[in-house]
């Protein structure tokens, strides 16, 4: 299967942190987002926010709060949701096996009920939706973390009896598919009034 063919919309290689972007057509059922990166050496927490908007006042809807911590000697996972600007009950997850400084692929695979999260190829965590998926229309990535790329993937490549996760290799800066801006030549040139097809 050509790997373009799985793309939504165009990958974003080395965000600056803060960094928020519409997901084009919202989250839907069976869609993927990968996430590579590097935890900072001096790490106290980070988060990954599948946000409902990007509005600040009064703030958007959070469906999913994806926050590693590692002030304390046990790194662990606390998921959230926050409705109507009030976090409901959090929930942890123990034994998160990133440490400061490590790198690591994160993939996160939508399902009807619930989003399943893996790290470097290994399953972690579920968390079931709290708000409606369809609602969800932001990613944001916040806190001690650098990223090198956000790929946004249509479906999972693979049967559900060979994987639960699709073995996905983050794509390349320079791979001439992904090259903007795109660059064609017009054969009849531009002209005032004209159309081009």
């Amino acid at each position: 299967m050509d790997p373009m063919s799985l793309l939504l919309q165009p990958p974003v290689f080395y965000p600056v942190v803060p960094y928020a972007c519409t997901i084009f057509g919202g989250l839907q059922y069976g869609r993927m987002i990968l996430i590579q990166g590097r935890v900072t050496s001096d790490a106290v927490r980070f988060q990954i926010d599948f946000q409902c908007g990007c509005s600040t006042r009064p703030r958007s809807d959070i469906a999913i709060h994806f926050n590693p911590r590692f002030s304390s000697s046990d790194a662990h996972v606390i998921c959230n949701t926050l409705c109507r600007d009030k976090w409901l009950d959090e929930q942890k997850f123990s034994g998160f096996p990133l440490r400061r400084g490590n790198s690591f692929v994160l993939l996160f695979l939508f399902l009807a009920d619930k989003v399943k999260v893996s790290i470097s190829g290994q399953h972690f965590l579920d968390f079931s939706y709290r708000l409606p998926l369809r609602d969800v229309d932001t990613l944001g990535i916040y806190g001690d973390v650098s990223v090198k790329e956000v790929s946004f993937l249509s479906t999972n490549p693979y049967h559900a009896e060979m994987t639960e996760y699709p073995l996905c290799q983050p794509l390349k800066p320079g791979n001439s598919d992904l090259t903007l801006p795109l660059s064609r030549p017009l054969p009849m040139g531009l002209s005032e009034g004209s159309l081009s097809r």
